[in-house]
């Protein structure tokens, strides 16, 4: 029994350390938990209910629950999610939406549209509830899977750093806790979560990864795989903060003037930076007016290679997209292709 509440004890001050250090709550926090059912969710919302007390930090859960309408079990699980909002006295949100049919209208996996589906949900209860954080029950698998997905992929620094504790309006206070102290706890506690069978089938790339991947790697090279490859991160994360740091100082002093449409840039400083800062320096302003998304490589060069070439009036078109134009020596302008 002594030993039992040492265990839930060292990890309830885990997160209180990761919340602490990572400043991912603060007093007057209203936050969005997402809270599927199973035994990485409910963790994080009987943690955080206790840490109010602990952390003396005046903070509101607000729960959030999807049914993607896959699984039989995704009614009871509903009810179960219900019932614990009940337990803690906290706000129960619920989305039920056909995940099946949205991905066939989509084209794109069930697992994608799901994740689509779940984060438009969180956002719109962000504006809705007035709240301005999201807790999602990520832990330290979830970031080995994501790390290694990532490398298979393809990837630079920013995909081998994984998931941070804080992405804007994200936080994952659960993330160094390993899924195993994570079901010790749920098991402890007698939470009872609910079980994603699917889990266990190797149908998703994830899935092969958690299931067939990294098992392999741990009996056939080297046990200490996922410890390396935490550490492999921590590393990373250093080093692309340093480098992203760097690039901000350089956009910074760059920019001219702005607006929601455009930005006006001098570029002189750049065409003198490392290939690496060039290439975060146009991934930030595009970013900057929300046109990252569907970016290429391909394009950055193009980009590049206009501001090299410094020839005023020359522009680079991305249809439906954004344009950019030399205005005059070491000075251009991005827009958003439909204000022009």
């Amino acid at each position: 029994m002594i030993e039992n509440q040492n265990i839930i004890n060292d990890i309830i001050e885990n997160v209180k350390d990761n919340i602490t250090k990572n400043n991912l709550i603060c007093n007057n926090d209203r936050i969005i938990v997402a809270v599927s059912g199973g035994p990485d969710s409910v963790t994080l919302l009987d943690i955080l209910y206790k840490l109010k007390d602990i952390l003396k930090i005046d903070y509101e859960i607000i729960v959030a629950h999807v049914n993607h309408m896959i699984r039989e079990e995704s009614y009871s699980e509903k009810e179960y999610v219900e019932n614990l909002c009940k337990k803690y006295n906290v706000e129960f949100n619920y989305l039920e939406v056909d995940i099946k049919k949205i991905a066939k209208e989509l084209k794109i996996s069930e697992e994608m549209a799901g994740r689509e589906k779940r984060y438009e949900f969180f956002n719109s209860l962000l504006k809705e509830k007035k709240a301005n954080k999201i807790a999602i029950a990520h832990n330290l698998d979830d970031n080995v899977e994501t790390i290694l997905l990532n490398l298979i992929r393809g990837t630079g620094l920013k995909g081998l750093r994984g998931m941070k504790y804080k992405n804007n309006t994200i936080i994952r206070p659960l993330l160094n806790v390993k899924k195993c102290d994570i079901l010790l706890y749920a098991e402890i506690n007698k939470l009872n979560p609910c079980f994603d069978k699917t889990n266990n089938e190797s149908i998703y790339l994830r899935n092969k990864i958690r299931n067939i991947l990294i098992p392999t790697l741990k009996d056939e090279y080297n046990s200490n795989i996922v410890q390396n490859i935490i550490r492999m991160s921590k590393i990373v994360s250093c080093d692309d903060d340093f480098i992203e740091q760097y690039t901000d100082k350089i956009f910074n002093e760059s920019i001219v003037s702005r607006d929601s449409n455009s930005i006006t840039f001098n570029y002189l400083k750049l065409l003198n930076e490392h290939l690496s800062i060039k290439n975060r320096f146009i991934l930030k302003l595009l970013d900057s007016l929300g046109m990252y998304n569907g970016t290429q490589s391909v394009n950055i060069e193009d980009i590049l290679e206009l501001l090299t070439k410094n020839i005023k009036g020359k522009k680079y078109i991305k249809s439906g997209k954004f344009q950019i134009i030399i205005l005059k020596k070491n000075l251009a302008k991005i827009f958003v292709e439909e204000e022009i």
